[in-house]
């Protein structure tokens, strides 16, 4: 998946590593959203505040909710199909409760 980011939102790894103190205190003053890490010019890293990062675990355990609920929702409205264990259809779906 490609993201676009700002060129004031991209260091190198190196800059980061020297300005490591600075970069958490913008972060935290909120004076940037992330800091995408660079590393002979590929993306290695993407630094974010813990808050956002909370609320982007919060989104993906609920997206993982919603697809198992939708997998269950369809999975029952199918006629004469025997029952598959929550373990089988958890691993089929490459899920972890």
């Amino acid at each position: 998946m490609a993201v676009a980011y700002k060129k004031e939102e991209i260091l190198s790894a190196s800059r980061v590593a020297r300005s490591f103190g600075k970069v958490l205190t913008d972060l935290k003053a909120q004076h940037r959203r992330r800091v995408v890490v660079l590393k002979n010019n590929q993306v290695e890293a993407v630094i974010v505040p813990v808050d956002d990062y909370e609320k982007m675990a919060e989104a993906l355990d609920l997206l993982e909710h919603m697809e198992i609920h939708r997998l269950v929702t369809q999975r029952t409205r199918k006629k004469g199909k025997k029952a598959v264990p929550l373990e089988a259809l958890l691993k089929e779906q490459r899920l972890a409760v």
